[in-house]
């Protein structure tokens, strides 16, 4: 390997989400880190560090800040060649996030008591964002049939004719699904035969498994797309708060850019552009490119362990993400139980299904982006807790 991704990073004084929320629930210090939040365990990749350390040295004028000299051809040559999308400079508008960019599209595409699809089990900010702007959540479950899920494409039918939006995970978190081209192709005809606006969420869209293909939602030549991109998770930049939403169709364009506005939200993260450039780059590529790598060598180990050691329990295919999604259902427990049994008898912080709504009651969901000695010790501390 060329890049590190084997050095244990302490971010228990770096004011880190993820560990701070699991030093309260322990109420002591960590002595390892959470695999619970999306939020990956290694170290920064060096040419975005380096474009970070340029931008702080530029003469210190960090000032209000649009879009610097190379950020949109940086943006647009990603994705066309790790996507196959060819995007035009003024389609593309940036947020501080991608949760964001849906309260933002929500607010701009629909009234009160509109509904808005989603496909469960899925991320629970979508409800979650769906409930604080007071639209209804329309709920679209996957079929989890012989260890893997499926969209249920007659369901959806006869829910697209009572919605406004629809929000697609693609990939899929927590389950881990990378869409086949056909299956998207029919959900865009379906969208569109309703006139429902999709809302394509494809944060996760640079971690895809060998053997499977990400259709990047905007190659489909959807006019009512809005296409939610960021190197948040692929880079670990969340706390630079940057993403970039790709509107083809002007109008929803000016409608969405309107909202933006009326919220004061003018100017992005001085830093936020320099750590895009320095991600969407040739050393980002490669980075990105041995991350997949580990993120495969560890599915493979937590795979085997499970396995062999509770081959009770199912793990989901990872197709995509490094979000692993397993069925502990076997253990006849809540996952707010299951989730608390864990943290106590192991100090292993992992996310109880049940937090994103459908079927994911007795999953659990793991995130593997983490050294192998992490992920040792995490499994390790499973057999102690479960016995």
């Amino acid at each position: 390997m060329k890049f590190d991704f084997e050095t244990v990073v302490d971010r228990s004084t770096t004011g880190s989400m993820k560990w701070k929320g699991a030093m309260r629930k322990l109420q002591r210090p960590l002595t390892i880190p959470p695999l619970s939040t999306a939020d990956m365990e290694f170290v920064c990749c060096p040419s975005i560090e380096k474009s970070i350390i340029e931008a702080l040295t530029n003469k210190g004028v960090m000032g209000y800040t649009l879009q610097p000299d190379g950020y949109n051809e940086a943006v647009l040559k990603w994705l066309k060649e790790e996507h196959g999308y060819q995007a035009k400079e003024e389609w593309i508008l940036q947020t501080f996030g991608i949760v964001q960019a849906l309260y933002t599209a929500i607010e701009s595409f629909s009234e009160v008591g509109d509904g808005v699809l989603i496909q469960p089990p899925v991320y629970h900010q979508f409800q979650k964002t769906i409930e604080n702007t007071k639209r209804v959540c329309i709920e679209n479950n996957l079929i989890y049939k012989d260890g893997r899920y499926f969209m249920d494409f007659e369901d959806l039918e006869k829910k697209a004719k009572q919605a406004k939006i629809m929000i697609l995970c693609s990939p899929h978190n927590p389950v881990g699904r990378v869409w086949d081209k056909e299956g998207l192709e029919r959900v865009q005809k379906i969208c569109n035969e309703n006139n429902v606006i999709m809302i394509a969420d494809e944060i996760h869209f640079d971690f895809i498994a060998k053997g499977y293909h990400h259709t990047c939602y905007g190659t489909l030549e959807e006019s009512n797309m809005i296409l939610c991109t960021s190197p948040s998770k692929t880079f670990n930049l969340a706390g630079l708060n940057i993403s970039n939403i790709v509107i083809p169709n002007e109008e929803l364009r000016n409608r969405f850019k309107q909202q933006l506005n009326c919220w004061g939200l003018h100017y992005q993260n001085y830093f936020g552009f320099y750590a895009t450039m320095g991600a969407y780059s040739d050393e980002g590529k490669a980075w990105k490119n041995e991350l997949n790598e580990v993120i495969a060598d560890n599915f493979k180990t937590i795979k085997e362990f499970f396995n062999t050691n509770y081959p009770q329990m199912h793990v989901v295919e990872l197709e995509a993400t490094y979000l692993v999604w397993i069925d502990m259902s076997c253990l006849n427990m809540k996952g707010s139980d299951l989730e608390k049994m864990l943290m106590e008898k192991g100090e292993i912080f992992i996310e109880d299904g049940s937090k994103f709504d459908g079927n994911g009651e007795g999953f659990i969901r793991i995130n593997i982006a983490c050294p192998k000695s992490v992920l040792l010790e995490v499994l390790n501390r499973f057999k102690k807790a479960l016995g």
